[in-house]
């Protein structure tokens, strides 16, 4: 009888851990019930279409709930936020960027926290160009059955300077 009960709860784990690597990329499964990379992803390559609406289904519009960016440095709520995307996007003319490898999620209940470091590059319309070395975390929460951003801080580091002249 105990070697059944062993088996059945071997075959439940393994039943278990197929439905979640089967679950579509991107979508937080009921199994997994999270946040994902590929979610996160989702999200970077709605940025790079300079489409703000595109990014913004991501977002919780609640008044209060605070954004950070590179410039200018918080927006009070998604209004501003917006606003504030579109103007910038007006001088740009491509953006590329990519979730690193160094992504970590953490899922917690109905709430869940990231982070990840992203590259890429902006190409202004006149010509010159910027490189996308930043640093990304954001809060989720899960509302019905989507996880929404309900706080975003990308932002960029200062360069690192140069190293000493040789004597």
């Amino acid at each position: 009888m105990r070697r059944y009960m062993i088996l059945g709860s071997v075959l439940a784990c393994m039943i278990g851990a197929a439905a979640i690597s089967a679950q579509t990329p991107g979508q937080p499964a009921a199994a997994s019930g999270g946040v994902t990379k590929a979610l996160l992803a989702r999200v970077i390559a709605a940025w790079t279409t300079m489409d703000v609406s595109k990014a913004a289904v991501f977002y919780a519009k609640d008044p209060g709930l605070v954004y950070f960016d590179i410039a200018p440095r918080k927006y009070a709520n998604w209004a501003e936020y917006e606003k504030g995307a579109v103007d910038m996007f007006k001088t740009v003319k491509s953006m590329t960027m990519k979730v690193n490898d160094d992504a970590q999620i953490h899922n917690a209940g109905n709430m869940a926290w990231a982070t990840a470091t992203v590259d890429g590059e902006m190409v202004n319309k006149d010509g010159t160009k910027m490189k996308i070395d930043a640093r990304w975390s954001t809060v989720w929460e899960k509302r019905g059955a989507n996880w929404i951003i309900v706080h975003d801080h990308f932002s960029m580091p200062l360069p690192e300077p140069a190293p000493p002249a040789k004597k």
